[in-house]
This record gives C-alpha cells, structure tokens and sequence, in this order.
C-alpha cells in the first residue's frame, strides 16, 4: 500500500470514528429512535450521501457500535484471564470486568442489549453480524479457559456431565441476566434487591462455592480480595462504585 493509499484509509476510518462516536452521543442522551441517517449527516454537517458510504442503514451504524462494545468487554476479559493469580482469583477477575463494563460504561451495555433484537439484527449485514458473533464467542472461550485451568491445576473438580462451557454459560446467565433485569426493572428495590452488584457477586460465588472451586473464602477475605483486584488488575480502570460484598 503507498503513501496515498494509506492516508486515504486512514481518512476513512478517522471519518468512520467520528461517525461512531456521534452516534454513541445521539444514542445515550435520546435513544435509538433518534437515530437516523439524516441525523447523522446534519450532525457531522456532511452529505447524508458520506453517511452511505459508511454504513447502509442506520441498524448497521448500531452494530458497528456494538462491535467496539464488546472489544471492550473482551479486552477487559483478557486482562482477567491473563492475570497471575490462582484460577478461582482469576474467574472473580472476570466478575469484577464485568462491573467494571455495566457501571463504567453503560452505553456500551444499553448497544449490545439492542442490537440482539430481530428487528434489528435481521438488517444488519451478515459479515458484522459475523464479527459481533465472533468476538462473543472469544469472551466466552477467555471465561471457559479459566474453568479448565481449575480443572488442570486441581482446584476445581466439575460433574462428569457439566462441561466447562456449561459451567460457564451458568455464570454468564447469572451475570449477564441479573444486569438485563436491573435495567430493564424499575422496581427491583421493592423487592428487596438494594444492589444488583452485590447480588451478582454473591450469586457467583455461591455458584463456584458449589461447584466447591478451591480455595473457599471467608467473607471477609472475598472482600479483601476484590478490593485488591481492583487495584492490582485493573488500575487503569475506575473502581466499582461499591466494594462492599457482604455486610
């Protein structure tokens, strides 16, 4: 590629970021309905023509945000499955990028919970829906990877008829699920659940206690440890809002 091309393409996906990133803007303060491509192109004061371009429909511009989502979340899974902690300090790791995504950065979660709606995912095109699909399915292989290094180094013995996949589909649903509710559900507070953050966290490790993942921890010392994770693996990242696990 010569120097022309270069800077060509570099104008493009320069062009294509600030599209994203209006985008995103438009989304968080008023919501997919306020999304158009006329919107797009009176915001970036271009030709709605440039916005084609780019993208077909306005569906596609909301996968293409999604698409930057869910690196986030991987990157942040990375992080966790690459620490030099025990395995069971590694999966907690992942818990705590998990918070770290949904309270950090919420428009993030809000792209990714729309884009799995038929409506729009039918009109977006198959090879982004290919590349959302695939970088899902590495999150959930960093998640796995940890449950089988519990299962190599001893710490953790599964069923003989639980996959580790299954395992952590569990604490997927769990996770994921619960944050889906806290969103969608004004009234969980009514009904007892004053953090949705803490019940996850105690869900969890409820799960990996059952599944008797060594070591087992006192509460105080899971409290301990998340604080430390925070600090030591992810200090690039903002803390959780509340360290507290147990009372």
């Amino acid at each position: 590629m010569n120097q022309r091309q270069t800077t060509k393409k570099q104008e493009i996906e320069s062009r294509e970021a600030t599209l994203l990133e209006t985008a995103s803007r438009i989304l968080l303060a008023e919501g997919f309905a306020a999304l158009s491509m006329e919107r797009l192109a009176d915001e970036l004061n271009t030709a709605k023509g440039t916005i084609y371009n780019h993208f077909p429909n306005r569906e596609e511009v909301l996968l293409a945000i999604a698409v930057k989502a869910i690196n986030k979340r991987q990157s942040l899974f990375d992080i966790a499955s690459l620490a030099q902690r025990p395995s069971r300090e590694r999966m907690m790791a992942v818990m705590v990028a998990c918070e770290i995504y949904v309270t950090h950065y919420p428009h993030y979660f809000h792209v990714e919970s729309l884009v799995r709606h038929a409506a729009i995912w039918e009109r977006c095109t198959e090879a982004r829906r290919a590349l959302l699909q695939k970088q899902e399915e590495r999150c959930m292989g960093l998640v796995s990877s940890i449950v089988r290094g519990g299962v190599a180094n001893g710490d953790l013995r599964l069923p003989q008829e639980i996959s580790p996949e299954e395992m952590t589909l569990s604490l997927w649903a769990l996770t994921y699920g619960s944050y889906l509710i806290n969103a969608s559900s004004p009234s969980l507070e009514e009904i007892g659940i004053k953090s949705v953050h803490r019940s996850v966290r105690l869900g969890c490790m409820c799960v990996l206690d059952g599944y008797h993942w060594q070591p087992i921890w006192t509460n105080e010392q899971r409290n301990h440890l998340f604080r430390e994770i925070c600090r030591d693996v992810f200090p690039d990242e903002p803390a959780p809002v509340d360290f507290h696990l147990l009372p």
